[in-house]
């Protein structure tokens, strides 16, 4: 389930890259804050495609295999002819299961995006989505690596007429833990639109850096 789904009528394939950075820290026990921000490229690695800073909350309870997250995005976006200004809220709910030396984790989520429309209109505003996730994670005994990977559903939710599944993202990656506080992530990521016109797939490489 964790390998890409491609489209037999796909008219677009690119390449991009992320770099990103994130800082996560505790409130009270089991309340937690994080803020993020990354860079995305496109066009084979040559074009900025957008800036986006990210700042959550996060709830976890029943020992902690239950997560209840709210998340707010500012999202700078190049439309090619200008800058656009974007904003993104999201609410979301994760379950997750140790099994030994794996974690399993399901995670749904609505988010819905607002878009600046001072140079250009949008026949949708704000675009609503239900994100499914399935993430599976391997750690190694006594070792700071950990293997990772997800398949997610975007489920088209403001076409009324229209209401499907229109993208499928997939990550592969790998984590290593420098000490307790800092840690880096290496990843692929392919994003492959499905069930619309002209569909495009897009594979990024990533870097994160992570610390608390």
């Amino acid at each position: 389930v964790c390998l890409p789904y491609i489209s037999v009528y796909a008219q677009t394939t690119d390449f991009g890259a992320i770099v990103g950075a994130g800082y996560s820290g505790k409130i009270v026990k089991g309340l937690d804050y994080s803020v993020e921000g990354e860079v995305k490229t496109w066009g084979n690695f040559t074009k900025f495609n957008r800036l986006k800073v990210s700042a959550g909350l996060g709830y976890s309870f029943w020992e902690s295999r239950f997560k209840v997250s709210a998340d707010f995005d500012y999202i700078l976006k190049n439309r090619e002819t200008y800058m656009e200004n974007r904003y993104r809220v999201s609410g979301g709910l994760t379950y997750s299961e140790k099994i030994r030396s794996f974690k399993l984790s399901l995670r749904a989520k609505y988010q819905a995006s607002f878009y600046d429309e001072s140079h250009a209109y949008h026949k949708y505003n704000p675009k609503t989505y239900i994100r499914s996730r399935f993430e599976i994670t391997y750690s190694f005994f006594s070792k700071p690596l950990k293997l990772y990977a997800s398949t997610e559903m975007f489920i088209r939710l403001y076409k009324k007429d229209a209401r499907f599944i229109d993208e499928m993202r997939t990550v592969v990656g790998v984590n290593y833990r420098l000490n307790k506080n800092n840690s880096f992530d290496f990843y692929l990521r392919a994003d492959n639109e499905v069930q619309v016109k002209n569909p495009a797939n897009i594979y990024y490489i990533g870097i994160g850096y992570s610390f608390k």
